[in-house]
């Protein structure tokens, strides 16, 4: 198995690699002309394609030609697999159209959240949370709106952060192995190589885009790994016995930087549906930091939280992930309000 998954990651890669170079030269094309973007002149973009095209070439030679997948993955792994595809790639064309033709936040959000509960629902509700040795049973429409929630959450949150070159992608892809990692010891192997296929069909991308942006995900790239990375986060809790609690933790830099975001906006009454420049990351290109340095400190903050998760998940009453959520939450809090106030003092932030 270790060999065929080997290959498939190459695949992915490889696949990825040369139909975004594709794309560099088809185009579309993300014109500068909105003052939130940092980039300057027109690029191409919808990235995505190249990162589905490796994803589904390596997936689907993985479950056609390797005689241990056969052996090894369950059929209802299969099934969240399949439903995990299915809901997947319709996000990359919705992405795609929108990275063309602009779609408006209102339709986007009726639409994201409608598949984001179908998807739920399909996959696989999460309706149990234990902590500290005390489990809670959540009725079943909690539990669905809180499975879909966290499909949408996320989707959305790389959408959000997908704003200077590697970062986003890149982020995604570190928290990805962490995933893999975590699922393959909880003896997952359908989400183990569904996190690892698309771990490498992002790095295809990222030879394009990081560190110089000559190709960005567009919103076909960003909804295409956010619904994978949610999706194969189901699978590991419903399969590798992961805890819910865990799945934040290994995409905790970029929901701490999305939602603080948000909520800041939000005490300030303005719209949470209009662009803006006034994520975290945003604010340290204000400041003059260089798109590789605030990418590749996002990727060493990924890797730290998936080492954490990692160690956590471990522990069997699930009180380790709960404390260590909760720390992070009041550190993400306090770093926020700090970096915000000296940014707002510079006049690098509205108040």
């Amino acid at each position: 198995m270790f060999l065929d998954l080997t290959f498939v990651v190459a695949l992915a890669f490889f696949t990825s690699l040369v139909v975004c170079r594709a794309i560099i030269w088809m185009g579309p094309v993300d014109e500068p002309d909105e003052e939130r973007k940092q980039h300057r002149a027109p690029t191409p973009t919808s990235g995505g394609i190249g990162i589905g095209a490796g994803f589904g070439a390596a997936m689907v030679i993985l479950s056609l030609f390797s005689i241990d997948w056969r052996f090894e993955i369950s059929p209802q792994g299969i099934s969240m697999l399949w439903v995990s595809a299915l809901f997947a790639y319709p996000l990359l064309f919705i992405g795609f159209v929108d990275d063309t033709r602009r779609l408006s936040a209102e339709f986007k959000f009726v639409v994201y959240s409608a598949l984001s509960i179908a998807a739920a629902w399909l996959m696989g509700v999460v309706s149990q949370v234990q902590i500290g040795g005390v489990q809670i049973q959540l009725p079943f429409v909690v539990g669905l709106i809180g499975t879909g929630l966290w499909v949408f959450t996320l989707l959305n949150v790389v959408n959000f952060m997908d704003g200077a070159n590697g970062m986003a992608m890149g982020s995604v892809a570190v928290g990805l192995i962490a995933l893999a990692i975590i699922a393959f010891a909880g003896g997952s192997v359908g989400g183990g190589a569904l996190a690892l296929c698309c771990a490498g069909a992002l790095a295809g991308f990222l030879v394009w885009n990081f560190p110089n942006g000559r190709l960005f995900a567009g919103d076909s790239g960003a909804l295409f790994a956010g619904a994978i990375a949610a999706f194969g986060c189901l699978i590991a809790i419903a399969r590798a016995g992961m805890s819910p609690l865990v799945a934040p933790i290994l995409f905790f830099p970029l929901l701490a930087d999305a939602l603080l975001t948000l909520l800041y906006r939000a005490r300030r009454g303005r719209s949470l549906l209009v662009a803006h420049a006034e994520h975290l990351y945003q604010t340290a290109m204000a400041f003059g930091w260089s798109h590789t340095r605030i990418a590749l400190t996002y990727w060493g903050a990924m890797a730290g939280c998936g080492a954490i998760a990692w160690f956590v998940n471990l522990e069997t009453t699930d009180t380790a992930p709960a404390v260590a959520l909760g720390v992070m939450i009041v550190c993400a809090v306090a770093i926020d309000m700090v970096v915000r106030r000296r940014a707002e003092a510079a006049g690098a932030l509205k108040r």
